[in-house]
């Protein structure tokens, strides 16, 4: 679950339950090597990796509730970014790696949030970003880091919507009932995102100005869930 791509493209963060529980793993697509990264006690779920693909941050709950943490891979440090009673998860990095978004609950129901992180262990204080709805979640980056794209519930369904930060817009993009985990096209123009057809997981992809209606991709068995939009690929 939740797969990550590189900045790279070269290798994939994600979740499996193989060993009977959560456990981060990191592969390299060339080879097929990976390693686990993070089996501490508990839920280890949600990577994504930093702009420069040298840390990790993560979901983790080893010290007793969901917080958000920053691995640094190449010597395997944690860095504790949040600490609250509440359930704080799915973070995703801003592109100039300087801060993350998370979901949290502090304020009663899931809105996005968003901390300043620095490599030296200093953090800043949690700001809320979202505030129209009672329920946003799952958000992520867009390349220039100028909109988010995140899940929020509208009249009773959940839809894609895009968030300007500089305005604090909130565009409600899609019309179904049970979308989740959007991820933007590396040139920022398209949102691809699952969805739900005649109770069968399925893709589809939508303009960010939403002016064309969506695009289904073909899927010719079984479910698909959490897709990942990869970067460009580099050689």
């Amino acid at each position: 679950m939740s797969p990550a791509w590189s900045p790279n493209s070269k290798r994939l963060a994600y979740v499996s339950f193989e060993k009977k529980r959560s456990l981060i793993y990191v592969q390299e697509l060339k080879t097929g090597q990976r390693k686990i990264v993070a089996q501490f006690k508990g839920i280890n779920s949600a990577p994504r990796w930093s702009p420069d693909g040298k840390r990790l941050a993560m979901t983790l709950s080893k010290d007793g509730n969901s917080e958000i943490y920053v691995m640094h891979l190449a010597s395997g440090v944690l860095q504790r970014i949040t600490n609250h009673y509440s359930i704080d998860t799915e973070p995703d990095w801003a592109p100039d790696g300087r801060s993350l978004i998370f979901t949290s609950d502090r304020a009663g129901k899931p809105q996005i949030y968003q901390i300043a992180v620095d490599q030296q262990g200093r953090n800043g204080n949690p700001k809320r970003l979202t505030y129209e709805g009672n329920y946003n979640s799952r958000a992520s980056f867009s390349t220039d880091g100028k909109f988010l794209a995140m899940i929020t519930r509208d009249n009773g369904n959940f839809r894609v919507a895009i968030l300007e930060l500089a305005t604090r817009y909130l565009q409600v993009l899609t019309r179904s009932r049970l979308d989740e985990s959007p991820s933007f096209a590396p040139n920022g123009k398209m949102i691809l995102y699952a969805t739900e057809l005649r109770g069968r997981g399925i893709l589809e992809a939508i303009a960010v100005d939403g002016s064309h209606s969506p695009q289904r991709l073909r899927v010719l068995s079984g479910d698909v869930r959490e897709p990942a939009w990869s970067p460009y690929r580099s050689r």
